[in-house]
């Protein structure tokens, strides 16, 4: 598997819970590594590294494959470090004007010279593929709007356009155009679930991409976002999915559609289902009272992000803040934790501003202990306990 590169295909959230199913070391450190990687690395680049035997990383990254966490790609062929003399790269330059219109073109966007590497890397795969200069120019250009320009990117990407065949200008470009509207559509779809600070994770694309053949509307979308809120307590892919995945196959296409199935519920009781527990009885109704105070939550901070672009982008570095906080430690993280600090005085400044009360975005339990969840860990509440002690007495 030398000629093949490891691609992270899960990221996140997601492809943490699958490692913690998967339960191998190995696996876990090789998807860190190539995650670490730009998203990929070879298996021999993996072993080197990381000091394991050949045979330990490819079991691991078989496993990995296998889980979906990452895929197989065409690699570049490994090269030696010399593998142009500083003669050879002048010659290059100098007498192949469609290489040195290459270079020239990439010296622009990155805005300085080549070093020795860049330009090795860049001959290689001019001379290896025979990649037209316009497409190789396409694909630099686009490697830049991504933020992601480098000679080894560009590299890596070339070799892949080469297996897919995107050897001509009018199939590159084509290419390109529904990449762009396949991201324009994954950064759409994100900020409508109030994600606004970012691309869509390769992982995430995927589920994206599978509810557009599904031809979900953005509506339902919403709804669904909302429903996995509420079920769920926060954002999962997931469990989104199988909510749309779920009205698809009942030919559910527009909101009013689910929001009637819901209440309706199934129109036939179930055979031998088991009468519910006064316990999940409790619970239920606990949780019903969650998600109410969600939607309540988020329909204020929706009119918000309307009535105030200051709180908007307020609460978008919020968010930003958070997420790095949780992968921070030490003066780092206590830094972030300051910057968080301010961020929520900014927050109810423009509240008071806005004529809202401090506590307008807060959540409100009936319990302050277990904040309406019945339970502390693994242990009931007194909230539970209260309730349990009613219904036996009724």
């Amino acid at each position: 598997m030398d000629g093949q590169r490891l691609i992270v295909q899960k990221e996140g959230k997601e492809a943490m819970a699958t490692l913690a199913r998967l339960r191998d070391p190995l696996a876990a450190l090789l998807y860190a590594y190539a995650a670490s990687k730009d998203g990929g690395c070879t298996e021999a680049e993996a072993a080197r590294v990381l000091e394991l035997a050949p045979e330990q990383v490819h079991k691991a990254a078989e496993l990995t494959v296998v889980y979906g966490l990452t895929a197989r790609e065409l690699a570049p062929p490994p090269r030696q470090e010399s593998a142009y003399s500083a003669g050879e790269l002048v010659r290059a330059r100098e007498g192949d004007p469609a290489f040195a219109g290459l270079c020239g073109y990439f010296e622009s966007s990155i805005g300085r010279i080549l070093n020795r590497r860049e330009m090795e890397t860049l001959l290689n795969v001019h001379e290896s593929l025979q990649m037209k200069p316009e497409v190789l120019t396409l694909l630099i250009s686009d490697c830049a709007q991504r933020g992601r320009l480098s000679a080894r990117e560009v590299e890596r990407v070339a070799y892949r356009w080469h297996d897919m065949g995107l050897t001509g200008y009018a199939d590159a470009e084509a290419y390109l155009q529904r990449q762009r509207e396949r991201r324009g559509r994954g950064a759409k779809v994100l900020a409508l679930f109030g994600m606004r600070d970012r691309q869509p994770g390769e992982s995430e694309q995927k589920y994206i991409d599978k509810w557009d053949k599904m031809g979900v509307s953005d509506a339902l979308l919403k709804l669904a976002h909302d429903r996995t809120l509420l079920g769920a307590g926060r954002m999962s892919w997931p469990y989104l999915d199988k909510i749309v995945t779920a009205w698809h196959e009942k030919g559910i296409t527009a909101p009013e559609q689910a929001e009637r199935e819901m209440r309706e519920g199934p129109k036939t009781p179930q055979a031998g289902k088991k009468p519910e527990s006064a316990e999940t009885v409790i619970l239920q109704k606990m949780q019903e009272k969650r998600q109410k105070r969600a939607v309540t939550l988020e329909k204020r901070r929706e009119e918000l992000r309307r009535e105030s672009k200051a709180f908007a982008e307020n609460e978008s570095a919020m968010r930003l803040c958070a997420s790095r906080m949780a992968r921070s430690t030490g003066e780092a993280r206590a830094a972030l934790e300051a910057k968080y600090r301010e961020s929520l005085a900014l927050q109810r400044e423009i509240l008071e501003k806005l004529g809202k009360p401090a506590d307008y975005l807060a959540d409100k339990p009936d319990c302050a202990l277990c904040g309406d969840r019945g339970y502390i860990g693994t242990k009931k509440c007194e909230c539970l306990l209260r309730e349990l002690k009613k219904l036996a007495g009724a």
